[in-house]
């Protein structure tokens, strides 16, 4: 493991909480928590923290193995990362889903279900974050960056009531165009500019 620096730290805890964007999952976890009472909500934002935390980790620790079994160049996953991650700072900025979300999910499913909070988005970020700032500094910025969600999630009527919908949809929309600046960046270094 590196040393810790906190440069290193900020810089990795604004880009994984740019690409976990825990506001835009506060009308998501509202909309599937409605029914719930106060313990069980925060019960499932618990569970839904802790286990985008669990995911994470595991990228964390696991990725760099399973690149190396497979063949795969840092270099490669950062062009191929950074352009997906690309396509996922579009579809936040401009509101595009590029994929098919099924209606009938339990609750129980989406909110453990990891695509909450740590999408493939995380577990890319993760993995190239660490070979640019060290595992200790994203794993630190990880668990700050869980923890903030979980804080989040915890407050997600107060903020929904505070900002409205309207201002999440552009709280997401700005995550969206910083984390195609995030994106970019991993191209540029996966091409070695």
């Amino acid at each position: 493991m590196s040393e810790f620096q906190l440069a290193s730290f900020l810089t990795a805890f604004a880009a994984l909480f740019i690409v976990m964007d825990p506001f835009s999952s506060v009308p998501v976890f509202i909309a599937l928590t409605r029914r719930m009472t106060p313990e069980k909500r925060n019960e499932a934002a618990m569970i839904a923290t802790l286990v985008a935390a669990g995911v994470s980790f595991s990228f964390l620790f696991a990725g760099p193995y399973v690149l190396n079994v497979m063949g795969i160049r840092m270099e490669s996953f950062s062009i191929a990362g950074g352009a997906l991650m690309f396509l996922i700072a579009i579809s936040f900025a401009l509101g595009i889903d590029f994929g098919r979300r099924n209606k009938d999910t339990s609750v129980e499913a989406v909110i453990i279900g990891v695509p909450l909070l740590a999408g493939p988005g995380v577990m890319l970020s993760v993995l190239l974050l660490s070979a640019s700032y060290g595992i200790l500094n994203v794993l630190a910025a990880c668990a700050a960056a869980c923890a903030t969600s979980y804080v989040i999630l915890l407050l997600s009527n107060t903020i929904q009531r505070l900002i409205g919908r309207n201002g999440l949809e552009i709280l997401s929309r700005v995550m969206g165009v910083l984390l195609a600046a995030f994106a970019m960046e991993y191209i540029r270094r996966g091409f070695g500019l």
